[in-house]
Formats: C-alpha cells, sequence, structure tokens
C-alpha cells in the first residue's frame, strides 16, 4: 500500500521535527544587490538551501508576488534529476532577460537567476521554495521574502528651457522659463540657477532657486516619471546677456552633466549712466582757449549710438554728434544728449560739463585792469607805465560821459520850455519817466513821457515820446 503525504500533513511533520528537536532543511533567497536600475544591471536572485542527514533536494521554484499572489516563475532541477533549469509559463515576461544555472549538486546548494536587464516589472517580492525528500517522504520548504526595487535614471531636459516672451524682452517685463525631462525613479525633481554675465560673457553672480516645484507623470511603458517646472523672473538691467539653466536633482543630489541652459538673454534697457569727460586735466582754461576734445560715454541696449551736442545757453541748436566733440573756443558748459529706442519707443539722457574759465589768463583784449598790474608787483617801472596808461584812459571816459550828460540836461529843459507854452506844468520826476498834466484843457487825461526815445507831438519835434 502506496502512503501519499499531503502539503499539510508535512507542515505537520516539520512542525513534528521542531517540537522535539530534529533538524529539518534550511532554504534562504538573497537579492545582489536589492536595488536594480533600469537597462543592463547585473543584478541576480539567488535561492540556497542547506538539508540536513538523510535528506536531499530533488527540485527548486523561484516565486514572484504578480498581481497580488506568488507564482512560479522558473523551475530549477538537481543533478538527481537531469533536466534544465527553465521559465514557467508566469515567467515567459523574464526570457531573453534573464540567465537561469541549476545547482550542482543534491546537497547543500544553491539556484541562480542573471539578470542582463532589469525592466519595471521586475520591482516585486520574490520567494524560494525548495522539494526535497527525507525520512517522512517527499517535503516542501520555503524561504523567506526578498526585495527587488527597480531605480530609474534621470536624463537630461529634453531641451534647452524655453521662455516667453522669447523676444523683444524689456526690463520690467516677467519671463516665465519651462523645463522638461525625464526626472528618474524615484521620481526627481528640477533645479533652476540663473547666471548674470557681464558684456565679455564673465559670471558675476550665481542664484539657484531651489523651491520651484516639479509636476510629474509616469512615462508610457515606463516606471520613470516626466517632469515639468517652470520659473518665472521679473527682468532687469543685469538681466541682458543671462543665461538659465535647468538641472536635475535626483535623490536629492543636484546632477551635474544633467542640465540644460539658455543662450544669452537680450533684455532692452534705456540709455542711461551718461557720462561727459575732457581730454586735459587742467582744472580751468582761458576764455577762448581752444581746441578741448569732450567725450560723451553711456550704457544702454540697444547700444547707444545717438550722441548730440548742445550749449547750456542755446540747447535748440546742436554744436554736433557723435560720442566725441571737439571745442575750438572754450566759452560755455556743455551738454551731452545720449538716446536709444527699442519696440517702438525711444529714450533720451543727458549729462553737462561746465567747462571753468580763468579769467586772469584771459586771452581777449579787455581794458588793462588791476589784476594785470598784480602779476607783475616784482617790476615796478612797468606798473607805474600800466597805471598811468590806465588813467589817461579813464580821464578820457570821464570827460565823454560829462559831455553827454550835459546834452540830455539841455535838451529836457526844452522840452519843458516847450510844453510850459503848450500849457503843460510838470507836477512828477521818475528816474526814466516825468508825468505832465495839461492845464489848458479840460481834459484831464495824465501825459507819460520818456526821455530815452525821440518822437513828433503836433508837427514838432521834442526829446519825449509818450508811452502812456
Amino acid at each position: 500500500m502506496v502512503y501519499v503525504m499531503s502539503v499539510k500533513n508535512i507542515h505537520v511533520v516539520i512542525v513534528l521535527y521542531l517540537l522535539i528537536g530534529i533538524e529539518t532543511i534550511s532554504v534562504q533567497i538573497q537579492a545582489t544587490p536589492s536595488e536594480g536600475i533600469l537597462g543592463q544591471t547585473s543584478l541576480q536572485l539567488r535561492c540556497s538551501y542547506a538539508p540536513v542527514a538523510g535528506e536531499y533536494v530533488t527540485a527548486l521554484d523561484l516565486q514572484a508576488k504578480l498581481n497580488g499572489q506568488f507564482k512560479n516563475i522558473a523551475t530549477f532541477y538537481t543533478p538527481s534529476v537531469p533536466l534544465n533549469a527553465t521559465l514557467t509559463t508566469d515567467g515567459k515576461y523574464l526570457s531573453n532577460r534573464v540567465t537561469l544555472t541549476n545547482p550542482t549538486t543534491y546537497l547543500t546548494d544553491s539556484a541562480l537567476m542573471q539578470f542582463s536587464q532589469i525592466a519595471c516589472e521586475d520591482e516585486t517580492e520574490y520567494m524560494c521554495q525548495v522539494s526535497y525528500a527525507g525520512s517522512g517522504g517527499s517535503i516542501i520548504a520555503n524561504s523567506g521574502v526578498a526585495n527587488i526595487i527597480v531605480k530609474g535614471n534621470p536624463e537630461r531636459p529634453d531641451s534647452v528651457p524655453s521662455y516667453v516672451p522669447s523676444a523683444g524682452i524689456e526690463e520690467g517685463n516677467n519671463v516665465v522659463f519651462i523645463c522638461t525631462g525625464n526626472v528618474g525613479k524615484p521620481q526627481g525633481k528640477f533645479r533652476w540657477v540663473r547666471y548674470r554675465r557681464n558684456s565679455n560673457g564673465v559670471i558675476i553672480q550665481e542664484t539657484p532657486y531651489e523651491t520651484e516645484t516639479t509636476t510629474a507623470t509616469l512615462m508610457s511603458g515606463t516606471c520613470t516619471s516626466n517632469g515639468t517646472s517652470s520659473l518665472t523672473l521679473k527682468m532687469e538691467q543685469l538681466d541682458n546677456n543671462d543665461v538659465v539653466r535647468c538641472q536635475v536633482v535626483y535623490q536629492d543630489v543636484p546632477q551635474e552633466s544633467l542640465y540644460k541652459q539658455t543662450e544669452g538673454i537680450n533684455v532692452y534697457y534705456s540709455v542711461r549712466n551718461v557720462q561727459v569727460t575732457k581730454n586735459s586735466i587742467n582744472p580751468t582754461f582761458a576764455e577762448g582757449a581752444g581746441p578741448l576734445t569732450l567725450t560723451c560715454t553711456s550704457d544702454g541696449n540697444p547700444a547707444v549710438t545717438d550722441y548730440t551736442w548742445h550749449k547750456e545757453s542755446n540747447t535748440s541748436v546742436s554744436l554736433g554728434t557723435g560720442s566725441i566733440y571737439v571745442i575750438s573756443n572754450v566759452v560755455d558748459k556743455y551738454i551731452c544728449v545720449a538716446s536709444n529706442s527699442f519696440n517702438g519707443k525711444s529714450f533720451k539722457m543727458n549729462n553737462a560739463i561746465l567747462i571753468q574759465i580763468d579769467f586772469t589768463t584771459t586771452t581777449s583784449t579787455t581794458m588793462p585792469t588791476t589784476k594785470m598790474e598784480t602779476t607783475s608787483t616784482n617790476h615796478k617801472t612797468s606798473s607805474i607805465k600800466i597805471e598811468k596808461e590806465s588813467s589817461t584812459v579813464v580821464d578820457s571816459i570821464l570827460i565823454a560821459v560829462v559831455a553827454v550828460l550835459t546834452v540830455l540836461q539841455l535838451a529836457e529843459m526844452t522840452g519843458l520850455y516847450i510844453l510850459h507854452k503848450k500849457g503843460i506844468v510838470q507836477f512828477k520826476i521818475a528816474k526814466k519817466e516825468t508825468v505832465y498834466a495839461d492845464v489848458k484843457s479840460d481834459n484831464t487825461q495824465v501825459h507819460v513821457y520818456s526821455t530815452m526815445n525821440r518822437a513828433d507831438d503836433s508837427g514838432n519835434s521834442n526829446y519825449y515820446n509818450e508811452i502812456h
């Protein structure tokens, strides 16, 4: 009579062995390493067993938890059963991705599943089940559970960050930058960095943006995530020629090579920082001295090429154009007006430079003054001669002034006589105006005359002009 032992009976036997201190087979499973990277890999699952005396292994099954249940995916044999290890029907998804190796003995040994490629579905729980023969007949023993975690390396962003608006950006505009790409498994994120550069492309400021959010969705056919992130910057003058970088951060580590960045961003800004300088280090100049070169510089984008020059005393007239102006005769304060334009708008800014004139070294032919006298105090003879010449000239001028005043006084007296004859009586005398009243007429109109102009009155000429 043949006695068939059920699985329930086997479990009872094992329990009895344990209770009475009889040793039984040991089964273990190990994943090395426990984390697999999508793609090429060297990960392996090893099922090890160690039977006790009087036991020997006949077969071994590798199980995987699929859709919530453990199912056999591969079967291995010992030398006592000369069959090749094979994938089961439930394990066909591993075809061409694994190599199976049977144990070489039916005593202490192991079976091996070597992965050449890891896929998303390989992330699950695994267990080994050993069939062995002992004094009690055919028995099955299970191992514990091993887990394989599948990771997916992130990749460089799909493209250079796009931004809106993409052209015609002005100072003060808000610009939105967008970055997309594979952020891996587990999900990584994007990190933004703004690099401010000077006109030579040298970085003068680096600003990271660590808190911008990254939204991600699982990519079709894979367990990695496609991430999207955006950054909004309000552009300033210093942002002209900026570079904005989008970089992957994976498991909290910035991936130095996984980034893409924009070219230098063109930001328009109006003309500013207008400066006027002169080519001479002299603080003052003689009136009429020249030539003197003035240079006008400014900042703006587009670069300023439109410069015009004016005198402060007559800003409506242009002296010239261009960033350089040469003065032939130094006489005034000079103004430089710089302008640029973009997006249909024009901008102007100006600055001035005061050319200080030292009248003690003037080149004009004005009458000698006491300043000229003091410059030669070490030469008494020359000083006395200059003083005499000055006195002679002054005397001549005084005589001429007295003569003119005398003539004017006589003219006024003559006018008074004529007015008196006509019945007009003087009643008020001002500095430049004399007021008269007509006493021979009933008309009370008051006439005001200027002694500086000449006019006709009823056919007679005098030196008074009625002004109101």
